[in-house]
């Protein structure tokens, strides 16, 4: 799955090794057939605008989330602090407190406002894993997962209002995307890569087995020796 966040160069190198490799497995199977040239290659592309978290925009109360009131162009910083530092009243206010403990993270080496391709630097450094997701027109979707689900997770919500964007905290993944999907109160479990909900968290596992490695649609064939029918 490609998305915001993902390195589009890597992306082709690792496609362009891996045609590589079939061309090569292809020809040694003793077809006689050979590999000529390229005769049509089309890549359809798109207009790319890098997202970057800036100060505060106003968002509709429903939503599950802590929209933190930051004026500089550091909601970043103050929402991971705050995923770190949870509490129960007047979570959204950048206070002395939590500035004290956004210090002890120390962010040398992170510019901010902070773009969804540096997010990685930081997570390696900070031993946890920070998802983004996009909200637009009332739906939810995923703008960058991390590559490794590490014992602390920070979910984010980037927002926009088409002059900046802005980052908040969300404090139920799960109870934000239910509503999408069902009208039903009973918990959903979602695969945060695509966004399939299960009503039970066994299935969610087994799906994401195959999610996590980019194999979301599973090729089961029949027994050998069997019969399909329809």
């Amino acid at each position: 799955m490609v998305l915001e966040s993902t390195d589009v160069a890597e992306l082709c190198d690792n496609a362009i090794d891996k045609i590589g490799e079939s061309i090569g497995t292809f020809q040694r199977t003793g077809s006689n057939w050979q590999f000529a040239s390229v005769a049509k290659l089309e890549i359809n592309s798109f207009r790319y605008v890098s997202l970057k978290g800036k100060s505060y925009i106003p968002l509709p109360k429903k939503l599950a989330i802590i929209n933190m009131k930051n004026e500089d162009d550091q909601c970043f910083k103050w929402t991971v602090t705050r995923a770190l530092n949870p509490v129960d009243k007047n979570a959204e206010r950048i206070d002395k407190t939590l500035r004290k403990q956004a210090e002890r993270l120390k962010w040398a080496g992170i510019e901010f406002p902070v773009c969804l391709q540096d997010i990685g630097k930081f997570e390696k450094c900070k031993d946890l894993s920070v998802n983004v997701f996009g909200y637009e027109k009332g739906y939810v979707c995923p703008l960058r997962i991390s590559s490794k689900q590490r014992e602390r997770v920070v979910d984010l919500l980037l927002i926009s209002d088409d002059e900046k964007q802005h980052y908040c905290l969300i404090k139920s993944l799960s109870r934000l995307l239910a509503s999408q999907v069902s009208k039903t109160k009973w918990k959903r479990y979602f695969c945060m890569r695509c966004l399939n909900s299960y009503t039970r968290e066994d299935k969610l596992e087994h799906h994401q087995q195959y999610c996590n490695n980019h194999e979301a649609v599973r090729i089961v064939l029949p027994e050998p020796g069997t019969m399909l029918g329809f």
